[in-house]
């Protein structure tokens, strides 16, 4: 009830519907895209160069793809950032759902090959910046500091309802049907998902978007620790995004099993995200810092739980690990993004912000893989997956400067 409470709240401009009112709807639908393909793409990616060619060259197919994709968000990120002031949030989200589609359909049209993933990787950097950049600012603005910590648990909470069912029922149609038909089902879920922006209203962007904005924004010593904090998040995001997924199917072998046991974590984990959400605007607003406190304990927490993955080799071993981190999750992302937003809306132009910061977090996600690509063959097979995901915990570590925005 509360929650609903929360909705009925009434941040609602006379034009239209409030920004973050309609990212909520929005995000429920690109959810349930994502979690019926999202978590499977990497292993689509993956299995390119896994099957036939063995376990390197299948990360190096990921990688490739990573590279690729966050290269061009790298080069892009100014030029698209102005098309998004020229375009405003509504088409600019309106477009990035309508991208995001056409990055589904691609794999259920065609046959998967080199190439296709390639165009799949370009497609994914302009879908990233013009919905991203869009949204960011969005919450950002839209948003209230007193209440970022609900804002973020709403959305997770959301994330979680609508994701019970589609990891599950995303690893049934890889298995009866192959990827084209779980591609096609997503594909109809994501244009779906670009409705809501319709309704919101028209807000007044500032652009501000330069070069040496950028610039300046990096050799700014105030923003130090945003910068640190960005490219960790970047390293951190590439590795857990990708390679734990991989990992995770090399060890359980069943497309099936990967979506159940996500599923089920997302169903127990409900009740942890609301009660972090409102734990964290509690103590931030108290004055004492304590959700800086919490902040950084969750941070070592985390990172300890990322270093030690390649302990867990069976599968019962991992439905305990997954759930313990996907419990421990909500203490640590819904703090991280509230700081973020706070961050964004304290600059004059907050999609200038998340611009300059779309290009270190990017530098960060290609920076690790690349070096990850040329070291690959060098590493013991032993070693190699400590050395993956002890990378993805210094980043944790890395992205803990956030605090400094509490």
């Amino acid at each position: 009830m509360k929650l609903v409470a929360y909705w009925e709240k009434s941040y609602r401009h006379k034009e239209g519907l409030n920004g973050v009112r309609a990212i909520y709807i929005n995000n429920l639908m690109r959810t349930l895209a994502f979690s019926l393909g999202g978590l499977f793409s990497p292993l689509y990616i993956f299995l390119l160069g896994y099957e036939g060619h063995g376990l390197v060259a299948g990360l190096k197919v990921v990688i490739l793809s990573i590279v690729i994709e966050r290269a061009m968000v790298t080069l892009l990120a100014l030029p698209v950032g102005k098309l998004v002031f020229r375009l405003g949030f509504k088409w600019s989200i309106l477009l990035g759902s309508i991208l995001l589609s056409i990055y589904f359909l691609l794999p259920a049209v065609f046959p998967r090959s080199l190439t296709l993933i390639v165009i799949m990787s370009l497609i994914a950097s302009v879908q990233i910046l013009v919905y991203w950049l869009a949204r960011l600012s969005l919450m950002s603005l839209d948003g209230q500091r007193s209440h970022y910590g609900h804002d973020v648990s709403f959305m997770a909470i959301t994330d979680r309802l609508v994701s019970i069912l589609g990891p599950f029922v995303g690893g049934y149609l890889i298995t009866r049907g192959g990827f084209s038909s779980m591609f096609a089902v997503v594909t109809g879920v994501s244009v779906i998902s670009a409705l809501p922006m319709f309704f919101i209203a028209d807000h007044k962007i500032t652009d501000g978007i330069s070069l040496k904005g950028l610039l300046e924004f990096v050799k700014n010593k105030k923003n130090f620790h945003l910068n640190l904090a960005f490219l960790g998040q970047g390293v951190n995001n590439s590795i857990d995004g990708f390679f734990w997924v991989i990992y995770f199917y090399l060890v359980v072998k069943s497309f099936e099993l990967l979506g159940g046991v996500t599923s089920i974590n997302m169903a127990l984990t409900i009740l942890i995200v609301y009660l972090a959400g409102r734990m964290f605007d509690r103590q931030r607003a108290s004055g004492r810092h304590d959700d800086k406190k919490t902040f950084t304990i969750a941070t070592a927490w985390i990172a300890l739980l990322t270093f030690i993955r390649p302990l867990f080799t069976t599968f019962l071993g991992f439905v305990g690990y997954d759930l313990v981190t996907s419990l421990s999750g909500p203490f640590w992302f819904i703090p991280y993004d509230s700081y973020l937003y706070s961050a964004g809306k304290r600059f004059e132009s907050p999609l200038a912000f998340f611009t300059y910061r779309e290009v270190v977090y990017s530098i960060g996600r290609f920076g690790v893989v690349l070096l990850l690509f040329f070291v690959l063959e060098l590493i013991p097979a032993g070693l190699l997956w400590w050395v993956i995901f002890s990378l993805s915990a210094l980043g944790i570590l890395m992205a803990n400067r956030m605090k400094r925005e509490s």
